[in-house]
This record gives structure tokens, C-alpha cells and sequence, in this order.
């Protein structure tokens, strides 16, 4: 058990420069918290975390294994690009640090598997950022689901979809697909048994920027996502079909509209929006402190590239594929 944080920020990019100014801020407040370093390749991306930030030049490094390597650093929060996260982490892991590792985990569901249990045998808290696990929308979504609110569920409908344009040497499934197949598994608390998957490249010659995944759940819970890199405006949906009731929960914006089954009546739930980003940087270093708030372990983390990587064997194979959890159920 830690007595406090001392926070590495490893990568400084468009994510890391959000995730930044929040532990920051929490360190300003908790006196638990310390950022004692920023480590980013890109001398631009230092140079801001310097003058935004207030961030010692002393503090920053372009080479990571120079957080991983300091006696004082023992936690990181790892913000690097998705091919990068396995390595990163396990090295973080083999020197003592607490990791927060942004999605993908890895992008295989081996390695994902590897790090749980580096962590596991090391005593290390490793957690992954699935941020909509801190989204009062759909915590209160998840409370009414338990609770029946909506009635016996029979299926949902997330639609995650924007224009942009698609990123360089990433796939719409990996990089977009773990936020709402973690939204599932939050809200229902189940992982599939069976998916599907249908995805295409359009801009360029390969590496999908629309994909259209089924997943099996049991008692007939199905689920239909929708992955979009091409489609104008920023959707970030997920609509719930119930015996009694229907939800749309809007996750970006934390608003929940309710529709009755009989009348068609509907009425929106009052939300407390708050930020997720802190609230998840709070889990963790409470986590780290020894709290028990564990939100997100690791092992939700490679179960969601497991899903993700039989989505991708779906769509290689052109058909319904088996989701065996065995003992990772």
C-alpha cells in the first residue's frame, strides 16, 4: 500500500495534454498527488506541458524509461499511441509503477492477458481507460438497468460515429470499438458470447474506418454498434430497448431520455454531469492508496480486447464467431 502518488504522464500528445491538466488540477487540492514528470518525444508537445502546465524543464524527458527509471515516480498514466501500449506498460510493470494504461490495452489479447498478470504477481494496480465507466449518464443508466427500471432488456443500440480524418496506421474497430463494447459490459454487466462483425476502408486502401458489430448476449440480449470515422457530426449514443421502458442515453453530453412503452410518453432524467477524466484520475489514485475503488481493473481491460480481437476474426472469417470466455468469464 502506497501513501501517495507520484504521477508520470507518459505522452503529451491531443489525450495526454487533457489527462495532464487534470492531474494537475487534483494535485493543487490533494496533497496525495504529485505530477513529477511529463514524458513525450515531441519537443513541442514538452515545451506546452512547460508553459501551460508549470511543469519543471527539470521534470520533462523525451524518453520514457527516464520516469520508469526514477526512484520517485510510482504511478504512470501512459497516453502513448495504441501500438506502443503493451511494451510501455509491461516495462512500467517490471519497474514497480502503478500503470493507468488508455485503451487498447494491447492489441493482442495474449499480451493484454500478460500484463494482468505481470500486475497481478508484482501487487501492482493496473487499470485501463475505459473514461465512460466515470459517466454519471451512464452510471445512473447502469442503476436503472439493475434495478428493472426499463423492464426485461432486449437489445441495444450504440452508435459511435463522427467526421474526421482517420488515423494514421489505426483501425476503426481497435481504436474506437473498446469504449462501447466496455459501455456493454458496464450496463449489463455480462460479456458476449457470440459477435459479428462487418467493416470496410473507403479514404484508403486498408484498416476499416466503418464497422457494423453484432454481439450475443445470454437471455437474448443483442447488441448493434456502429463505428464511424466518415459520418458528419458526433454521435456518442446508446439507446436501450426494454419491456416497459426505452432509454437514449446521449454519453457526451450525460443527458438520459426516457420513453414509455404504452404512450410513447417521454421525459428526460435528471443528470449531475461531472468530469470524467478527474473522477478517473481520483479512482485511480485511490486505488493505488489502497481504497479498494478498483472501477476499472485490468482484467475488464484484456477481456474487452478479447471481445475486440474476435470482432476482428468475425470479419476476417465473414461470419458469426464464438466468444469461449473459460475461466476469464
Amino acid at each position: 500500500m502506497e501513501d501517495e502518488v507520484n504521477l508520470a504522464v507518459i505522452g503529451a500528445g491531443y489525450w495526454g495534454k487533457k489527462v495532464l491538466a487534470e492531474y494537475v488540477q487534483l494535485a493543487k487540492t490533494d496533497p496525495n498527488v504529485t505530477v513529477s514528470m511529463v514524458c513525450d518525444l515531441r519537443d513541442d508537445n514538452l515545451e506546452h506541458c512547460c508553459r501551460a502546465f508549470q511543469i519543471p524543464k527539470e521534470n520533462l524527458a523525451k524518453d520514457y524509461r527516464a520516469a520508469l527509471q526514477s526512484k520517485e515516480v510510482n504511478a504512470v498514466h501512459i497516453c502513448t499511441p495504441n501500438e506502443t501500449h503493451y511494451p510501455i506498460c509491461k516495462e512500467a510493470l517490471r519497474e514497480g509503477k502503478h500503470v493507468l494504461l488508455e485503451k487498447p490495452m494491447a492489441l493482442e489479447a495474449r499480451h493484454a492477458w500478460e500484463l494482468v498478470g505481470i500486475a497481478e504477481s508484482m501487487g501492482l494496480c493496473l487499470q485501463v481507460g475505459h473514461i465512460f465507466r466515470f459517466n454519471n449518464a451512464l452510471k445512473l443508466m447502469r442503476d436503472l438497468v439493475a434495478q428493472q427500471y426499463l423492464g426485461t432488456i432486449y437489445y441495444l443500440k450504440l452508435q459511435w460515429t463522427t467526421l474526421m480524418d482517420s488515423p494514421l496506421n489505426r483501425d476503426i474497430i481497435f481504436d474506437l470499438g473498446p469504449h462501447p463494447i466496455d459501455i456493454l459490459n458496464y450496463l449489463l454487466n455480462k460479456w458476449p458470447s457470440k459477435v459479428s462483425c462487418k467493416a470496410r476502408a473507403y479514404r484508403r486502401a486498408k484498416l476499416e474506418e466503418l464497422a457494423y458489430m453484432m454481439m450475443e448476449f445470454d437471455n437474448h440480449v443483442m447488441a448493434h454498434v456502429e463505428l464511424s470515422w466518415l459520418q458528419p457530426g458526433k454521435l456518442r449514443d446508446a439507446t436501450l430497448v426494454g419491456s416497459e421502458r426505452s432509454a437514449i442515453v446521449d454519453c457526451v453530453n450525460q443527458s438520459i431520455r426516457i420513453y414509455e412503452n404504452g404512450d410513447g410518453e417521454s421525459f428526460s432524467l435528471p443528470v449531475e454531469i461531472n468530469n470524467t477524466i478527474l473522477d478517473e484520475a481520483k479512482n485511480f489514485e485511490e486505488s493505488i492508496l489502497g481504497k479498494e475503488n478498483h472501477n476499472n481493473p485490468g482484467a475488464i481491460g484484456a477481456r474487452n480486447v478479447t471481445v475486440l480481437e474476435k470482432l476482428k476474426k468475425s470479419l476476417e472469417l465473414e461470419r458469426t464467431v464464438k466468444v469461449d470466455w473459460g475461466e476469464q468469464a
